[in-house]
């Protein structure tokens, strides 16, 4: 939620917020003074002068929470930050009201908090995992968010990401949350840590000069990072990409979920995978080979659906040209065919019509889409049939899309129910055409 820029000129002149949540990130409780309310569009803007609330940064939603005063609660929906000094806590009205100079006393939501955290920390471990897997000496963060139901990150990395290599980022990811390797946190002058940690900590033009915020994962990773972490990888739990792809060109998206979230992912996926095993009629064990067994079923079956549509488009042939009508030198077939897909009625028309360059053929089918297909044969075509003239015509009748030459007309509509309307409205502008009338 982007504060007000009309309330700049009011917050410009605040002194700077003491953040609390730098001095330690797990306090979930304070107290501090109100320094600076403001009241728009149904929301209450408070500026206290600590806070223990998370302002927006580094790709981290800000926190949310509860702020109680003397006479009154409210709600904080939101905290972001002004000028990356003041904090502003976006609240609502729970019950009564707060004023400037109350002494108020706030409650952080500490569980999306602690979500919050893990999911950082975890992005710097998916982050340095990829590194290693990908083989990417100076790898940058091209955008991060850290969010409450997933998080990702984006990379500089122009190939695709292999299933196998995610496999390895998160297997790799999940090795160092297991060994509870301590996160520190500290300052110190830029140039010195890029003298320290060179390339690792992803510097673009970007970075802050002067005193840096470092977060350094013990013997893992080291980044320059403005958002709030765990004290040690163990307590991330779990971690679980969600996804990867190519977000742009030379940038690869990274979803995941880390704690908790990770659990219930694996949890899905693995009842999901059990619901198919039982549908299948067989254990997750031998799923992989049972799917496999059906593919090839399926691809068989497939042919043989393959060679019955041919037999099926030669009989129709054979049954169109003895039903067809001759008009001069032109005979006109023109039929609606229940239940076939656009691309049959093409395949029959032109079976038919290439071998008898006489005729003119108007097929229809209609299920849940209108389809209309004509096609001329080369002689036709000479004695003046063309079938795109009447194209819009039809467009409107049917509510359709598609295109023609004078040899050649496809449709696709929504109104099946047109279908043998305009199959026998073509059919008449044929014949006049051929009549020349």
């Amino acid at each position: 939620m982007e504060l007000p820029k009309k309330f700049a000129g009011e917050f410009k002149n605040l002194p700077p917020t003491k953040k609390l949540y730098y001095e330690n990130a797990y306090l979930k409780e304070f107290d501090s003074e109100v320094i600076k309310k403001i009241e728009t569009n149904g929301k209450i803007l408070l500026v206290l002068k600590s806070t223990a609330f998370f302002g927006e940064s580094g790709g981290q939603e800000g926190d949310t929470g509860i702020i109680r005063g003397p006479n009154g609660v409210f709600r904080v929906v939101d905290t972001q930050l002004f000028d990356e000094k003041i904090v502003v806590h976006i609240c609502e009205r729970e019950e009564g009201d707060i004023k400037e100079g109350d002494i108020i006393h706030g409650i952080i939501d500490w569980d999306r908090r602690y979500i919050l955290m893990r999911h950082h920390t975890a992005s710097h471990l998916i982050f340095s995992a990829a590194r290693e897997v990908l083989g990417v000496k100076r790898l940058i963060y091209k955008g991060v968010h850290i969010g409450v139901t997933e998080s990702r990150i984006d990379i500089n990395y122009d190939e695709p990401i292999t299933p196998e290599q995610v496999f390895q980022i998160e297997e790799l990811a999940n090795k160092v949350c297991f060994e509870n390797r301590p996160v520190r946190i500290f300052y110190m002058q830029r140039e010195e840590a890029e003298q320290k940690y060179g390339d690792k900590l992803g510097v673009t033009e970007v970075t802050p000069t002067g005193i840096v915020r470092v977060v350094e994962v013990e013997g893992w990773d080291v980044a320059l990072c403005s958002g709030l972490h765990v004290k040690s990888t163990s307590e991330i739990g779990l971690v679980k990409i969600i996804e990867r792809y190519k977000l742009k060109k030379g940038v690869q998206r990274i979803r995941f979920v880390a704690g908790p979230l990770a659990y219930k992912k694996y949890r899905e996926i693995i009842l999901k995978a059990s619901n198919v095993a039982r549908l299948l009629k067989t254990s997750i064990d031998e799923l992989y080979v049972r799917v496999n067994d059906l593919l090839r079923e399926i691809n068989k079956l497939k042919n043989e659906v393959k060679k019955l549509k041919r037999r099926i488009i030669a009989y129709e042939s054979e049954k169109l040209l003895e039903e067809s009508e001759k008009v001069g030198p032109i005979r006109i077939a023109a039929k609606e065919i229940p239940d076939m897909d656009l691309r049959s009625l093409r395949d029959l028309a032109l079976r038919i019509t290439r071998k008898n360059p006489d005729v003119v053929l108007i097929l229809g089918s209609s299920n849940q889409k209108a389809c209309l297909v004509a096609v001329a044969g080369k002689n036709a075509v000479k004695v003046g049939v063309g079938l795109n003239k009447y194209l819009e015509e039809l467009k409107d009748l049917l509510r359709a899309k598609g295109g023609g030459s004078p040899a050649m007309l496809q449709l696709v509509g929504e109104l099946p129910s047109k279908v043998g309307e305009a199959v026998k409205l073509l059919k008449e502008q044929v014949i006049k055409a051929i009549q020349g009338t």
